[in-house]
């Protein structure tokens, strides 16, 4: 029932504008046109109709008029009786005036009603069509049956039986929300994203290490250690790597996503740093060869990267492949470098096989952790998961449609890497809210700072360390890439 509840909330949302738009749009586009439209009023005769001769008793007269009230009814509108009348209203067509007979349910009363631009010449034809009515059926009937019409009284100028603006606007507000929610209901019919994390289980029997809500735009603009469900998604993410290797010892991790835009860069970086400063060893590569964004996160020279493997002999780049220093001690950063034209081709060469033997080889490392390209668009990221060990797949769960995640993890699972679970981003689930509750709870705590030191068995520091005065870089903001 929770969940339930949960999604409807999600959904709503998610299509509020929709709804909004609908009611707003239909609203008002309704009172503004009916404004226009020339007014109309109502002027109402009644026709109290009796029928029997005068040996009748009361009863059987009352019994006589009531079976055929339908026919008396239908009469009022009678050639015959709109001849007299149309006589003399020889400067209006009466056959294009509304005019409507109807019997007062269960009584012997016909009210006549006639609609007209004009409220007098309203009460004026309505009244004529009683008095001509009252002649024909007497004279029709021999007088046994008799009419007595209540004349119709002109309705005020300020009282026009349509358009009413105001009334109307308010169905049209109402047809405004059915059809929002018909275009939301079929909408969400065919939204193929997911729902809540218990999807994925079913979908790519994968679980969701954590799943990191979707930020305002004050939140994005902030690091990670101020965007508290920003920093523990990440710290969250950081125990389950630990725990997968501990169970499946490993060093080398890529971060992948199905396409582009979906936070893999970003999430990539800030579990590097919380792991460096956890007190892990980390290296972070920019393996994205073609749209590489870590030098320009952390501020690094991107003169030497990645691609110098390919480009310079082994034993010239081998000290370079051990990354640039942060702000943070045990975190050191290996850029893409200068961009190669045939990514592709040089991920299956023979030097790559060499490169990917000395990450796995490193001894100053517990983390080697790759920002590679996104699995469905370039072969990139399928060529890399032959070498890295495990992986983890980041999935945006505002767009990421159910298809490309299990093609991605189809993907993945061909070469031989091992998946860990996935990184839901940019969640909207509300189920969460009260992580999010207690978390602002927590940040009103007063906190000591701890400094933990650096590790032993370090690359040296080298001369290319970013300004010690510059924002932690290292923390980047909200998962965008």
């Amino acid at each position: 029932m929770q969940t339930s509840l949960g999604y409807y909330i999600t959904v709503t949302k998610r299509w509020a504008w929709v709804i909004l738009l609908g009611i707003v749009l239909c609203g008002s586009a309704t009172f503004i046109v009916e404004k226009f439209l020339p007014k109309t009023y109502d002027a109402k005769a009644t026709l109290i109709v009796s029928a029997g001769s005068p040996s009748s008793s009361t009863y059987d007269m009352a019994n006589a008029t009531l079976i055929l009230m339908p026919t008396y009814t239908n009469l009022v509108t009678n050639s015959r009786v709109m001849q007299d009348v149309a006589a003399k209203h020889t400067d209006i067509d009466l056959t294009k005036v509304p005019i409507v007979a109807k019997q007062q349910s269960g009584t012997e009363n016909i009210d006549v009603t006639v609609s007209y631009k004009d409220p007098q010449v309203a009460a004026q034809i309505a009244n004529d069509i009683a008095t001509s009515y009252s002649n024909f059926l007497n004279a029709y009937t021999g007088g046994i049956v008799t009419v007595m019409p209540i004349p119709a009284v002109a309705p005020l100028l300020s009282d026009p039986s349509k358009p009413k603006p105001t009334q109307d606007a308010l169905i049209g507000a109402l047809a405004g929300l059915g059809l929002a929610l018909a275009v939301i209901v079929i909408f969400e019919w065919v939204d193929d994203r997911l729902t809540s994390p218990d999807e994925l289980q079913k979908l790519v029997a994968l679980d969701a290490l954590t799943i990191i809500p979707e930020l305002s735009a004050k939140q994005r603009n902030k690091n990670a250690e101020e965007t508290p469900e920003l920093a523990e998604g990440c710290r969250i993410l950081c125990a389950s790597l630990n725990m997968a290797q501990a169970a499946y010892p490993f060093k080398m991790v890529m971060v992948t996503s199905a396409l582009t835009g979906e936070g893999k860069s970003t999430i990539a970086a800030n579990i590097a740093s919380f792991l460096a400063m956890s007190g892990k060893r980390v290296l972070l590569v920019d393996a994205d060869l073609r749209h590489p964004v870590l030098d320009q996160h952390f501020q690094l020279e991107n003169r030497k990267g990645l691609s110098n493997a390919f480009l310079e002999m082994w034993p010239q780049v081998q000290v370079e492949m051990e990354g640039q220093p942060t702000e943070i001690p045990s975190l050191r950063v290996l850029t893409a470098g200068v961009l190669p034209s045939n990514p592709s081709e040089l991920l299956q060469s023979h030097l790559a096989h060499q490169l990917f033997n000395h990450f796995r080889n490193s001894q100053h490392f517990d983390y080697i952790i790759f920002d590679v390209p996104p699995v469905l668009p370039v072969a990139d990221a399928q060529i890399l998961a032959s070498y890295i060990q495990a992986t983890v797949l980041v999935v945006d769960a505002s767009k990421t449609s159910r298809k490309l995640i299990k093609r991605a993890k189809q993907i993945l699972s061909r070469t031989g890497t091992r998946v860990l679970g996935i990184a839901v981003n940019k969640s909207q689930w509300p189920e969460y809210s009260d992580i999010q509750d207690y978390l602002g709870t927590m940040q009103q705590r007063p906190r000591a700072d701890i400094t933990i030191s650096m590790p032993p068995n370090m690359p040296p520091p080298s001369n290319n360390r970013i300004d010690a005065n510059h924002p932690n870089p290292a923390m980047l903001r909200s998962p965008n890439r």
